[in-house]
């Protein structure tokens, strides 16, 4: 099983890495299920059920919201709903403290998400990072560890790159 973990977390890693370089939201949000569903065979595999559980969701929020332009995918109640749901899954695959940290950053990342604007995924990405390193630490994700120090790379990269290249064309117009 560690086998598969680790293949699934490597190539979770090579998904992650372009999610936050993306500058529209429907390729960020493709980027980000193909990496929430690699991440949920990572955790599944490791035995770490409140990191599969909160990949799991992500993947489902995901999917509403690359569907934003469909009616039935439009509803306000989408947020407190995966946010519910966050926290029921959080409950029934409580492991110890530290499965809190899998619960915050589900919680800043449908924000993040729902919300839709590339620049505060980009930066909500710091603390959602930082929960996840702390939840991966404590369960020996290896590739979790490495996948939450390229994120904050790679969007501290994208908020350099991309938003400053914004604010410095939109200053010469």
């Amino acid at each position: 099983m560690t086998i598969l973990a680790n293949i699934f977390g490597v190539l979770g890693i090579c998904s992650a890495t372009i999610i936050y370089q993306q500058k529209n939201r429907k390729y960020l949000l493709i980027c980000k299920l193909i990496t929430d569903l690699l991440w949920f065979f990572h955790y599944l595999f490791l035995g770490a059920y409140s990191g599969a559980a909160i990949a799991a969701i992500g993947a489902c929020r995901d999917v509403v919201f690359v569907n934003r332009s469909k009616r039935w995918a439009k509803s306000m109640l989408w947020l407190p709903l995966f946010i519910a749901v966050s926290i029921v899954c959080n409950v029934l695959t409580w492991k110890n403290a530290f499965s809190l940290f899998t619960l915050i950053a589900s919680c800043l990342s449908i924000i993040s998400f729902f919300i839709g604007k590339p620049k505060l995924s980009r930066i909500l990405a710091f603390p959602i990072s930082v929960c996840m390193l702390t939840y991966d630490i404590a369960n020996n994700s290896v590739a979790g560890i490495t996948n939450e120090i390229f994120t904050i790379i790679s969007s501290l990269v994208g908020l350099l790159i991309i938003d400053r290249k914004r604010r410095t064309s939109s200053i010469s117009e």
